[in-house]
């Protein structure tokens, strides 16, 4: 062949060789081209909303008495709480060998597109691109500031600085450094109870940091003062329907606390010969419908709260529910029964009572069974009423969960002090029935108060209630608890469970109501002479001293249409000259009995 040829023929390749490059390159650009027009930087964004809340209660003379977090939460931002950032991701990046957050991206973003035939050379370029567009849209600072707020925890916790407060009780921007490393870490490599990794974080962080100071949890605790207290006052809380996750809330609440001191000595100290013995008194001011005190134990064992959340049998507290039941119902406080031992029959069973000591009266008017303390007689008035109608009122009150049947007005029923003091409060407020409150106002950061609802229903005519009030006030003068030191004039009621195994007295001294019980939590019996009568009735007379001091009568509204009257003794009559004994009754003057017809010459004497 010759030159000339050969010349041709390499000219002719060459030009062939050189389109083939200039078209191989052009698919090479077009095809990146495509693989640009894939890449989509995924938004990077703080979307944390949470915020960090407390509960604070203070009692009514504004000292702290309980304080917990209710929420954790709240946003950090780089230039103001973690000004050490770059130094962190520098030292963070050198021990790693490169940024792993970068390269999490990236690896998300590639499964995306993983359908794709790559070589190696269009792999790499694909990631270079990703990664420069990635930085031309973000800086490290706020890839990382978006993972440390948005990252959340095993527990809920939504960013670091909620968990800052959850594990250190502070924000994060007051950590140390290496606290913050390591916070930074657990959210960086996914790990999401940074407790159980703390050796590798620790160890990471120091690494980091140069700082070898163990790291110590500091965990917020709940500050509590009067938990039998306060243990009201999270209840009542409950059913305001707070949002706890939004909000901090100051609690003001009505606790007396110079007096739940004050009474709590009395009773410790009243109580002092019967070892292991427990206590618990409410005290409510009625006429505010206020819970001032609530004292669940005298020997600070707050793992029982006897005043709020411990029912035990009211005994004879109970009874006057049944008498104000029969004056609601017409009957009248000088009606006439017999006070003598009765078999009830009970399903299949029959209920045969006895009276305290077996002291029975006969035939006599139905308020001496609530002055003495009469069993029987009280169990027929309340079959005469019907025992519905007792239990029934006895729910209108306050009592919880009372059932109809034949040991119910003796005060087989078991309930809290609080549920008989609250129910009490209706009978002091003349048959209102108010929410009586733990909580006297509830402010929100912002300086809000909320509207506290305070609702009252009228569950029984005030004459009806007098009468029952009057016929306690004689329980003081000369019935169950005659004697005793309380104040002339204070309505009571003594109350005693079988085989003594608690102790109750009711007071009614305006503007309070308060309810004593005494007891032991295994059911040990006081003694066998033990009464409301003997141990809990002078207590009362300790506290309402205290509690009134300089005052020696008590008096109660007599409401329009109550007049007082000259009742024959043991008969439903009114006295009238030569109708014997006679005794003074407070009566509804649109239902008062007939007068006695006298039918022979005795002697008029007075009993009151």
């Amino acid at each position: 062949m010759s030159i000339r040829k050969i010349f041709l023929y390499t000219t002719i390749l060459g030009i062939i060789l050189s389109g083939y490059f200039i078209l191989l390159s052009y698919g090479f650009d077009r095809y990146k081209s495509y693989l640009l027009s894939l890449i989509k930087i995924p938004d990077i964004e703080v979307n944390n909303d949470t915020t960090t809340t407390k509960l604070k209660v203070y009692s009514a003379n504004g000292k702290l008495i309980f304080e917990k977090f209710t929420s954790y939460g709240g946003q950090i931002l780089f230039d103001k709480d973690f000004k050490e950032f770059d130094q962190f991701y520098a030292e963070f990046v050198k021990v790693k060998g490169g940024d792993p957050l970068k390269e999490e991206l990236w690896k998300e973003f590639y499964k995306k597109h993983e359908n794709i035939k790559f070589s190696f050379y269009f792999i790499d370029f694909f990631k270079n691109s990703f990664m420069k567009e990635l930085e031309q849209k973000y800086s490290v600072s706020q890839i990382y500031e978006s993972v440390l707020n948005n990252f959340i925890f095993d527990n809920g916790i939504k960013g670091v600085n909620g968990y800052s407060v959850y594990l250190f009780s502070k924000d994060f921007g007051n950590l140390t450094f290496k606290e913050k490393v390591f916070l930074a870490l657990s959210t960086i490599e996914n790990i999401g109870s940074p407790e159980g990794r703390y050796e590798y974080l620790s160890d990471l962080a120091g690494l980091i940091t140069g700082d070898d100071k163990k790291i110590t949890f500091n965990t917020p605790k709940i500050n509590i003062l009067y938990p039998d207290y306060v243990d009201g006052v999270l209840e009542e809380l409950e059913k305001l329907n707070l949002q706890y996750n939004k909000h901090s809330y100051d609690v003001y609440t009505n606790l007396d606390e110079y007096n739940y001191n004050n009474i709590k000595s009395v009773l410790r100290s009243s109580l002092k010969e019967f070892k292991g013995v427990e206590a618990s008194f409410v005290l409510i001011d009625y006429v505010n419908n206020k819970s001032l005190l609530s004292i669940g134990t005298i020997n600070d064992d707050y793992n029982k709260n006897r005043a709020l959340k411990i029912k035990r049998e009211v005994g004879s507290v109970f009874k006057p529910v049944t008498f104000l039941t029969a004056f609601k119902y017409g009957y009248r406080p000088s009606f006439v029964l017999e006070d003598k031992p009765y078999s009830f029959r009970d399903g299949k069973y029959w209920y045969r009572p006895k009276n305290y000591e077996d002291f029975y009266m006969g035939r006599t008017n139905i308020r001496n069974g609530l002055i003495y303390s009469l069993n029987n007689l009280t169990i027929k008035l309340a079959e005469t009423v019907g025992l519905r109608r007792v239990s029934n009122m006895a729910t209108l009150l306050g009592y919880e969960n009372v059932r109809p049947f034949y040991a119910m007005p003796l005060g087989s029923i078991p309930q809290t002090p609080f549920a008989v003091a609250n129910s009490y409060a209706a009978i002091a407020s003349y048959g209102e029935k108010c929410n009586v409150r733990f909580i006297d106002k509830v402010v929100n950061e912002t300086g809000r108060q909320l509207y506290l609802k305070n609702e009252c229903e009228k569950v029984v005519d005030e004459k009806s209630v007098y009468q029952t009030i009057y016929l306690m006030k004689k329980v003081v003068d000369y019935g169950t608890a005659r004697g005793k030191g309380l104040i002339p004039g204070t309505a009571g009621k003594t109350g005693t469970t079988n085989d003594s195994k608690d102790v109750w007295f009711v007071a009614i001294f305006p503007p309070y109501v308060g309810v004593l019980w005494v007891g032991y939590d295994d059911f040990k019996s006081l003694g066998d002479d033990a009464s409301g009568g003997k141990i809990a009735a002078p207590i009362m007379a300790e506290i309402e001293r205290k509690l009134l001091p300089g005052v020696t009568n008590i008096q109660f509204k007599v409401p329009e249409g109550i007049r007082m009257v000259k009742v024959v003794k043991g008969e439903d009559k009114l006295f009238d000259s030569g109708c014997g004994s006679f005794y003074y009754e407070m009566l509804n003057k649109n239902n008062l009995p007939d007068v006695c017809i006298a039918d022979s010459l005795n002697v008029a004497t007075k009993e009151d």
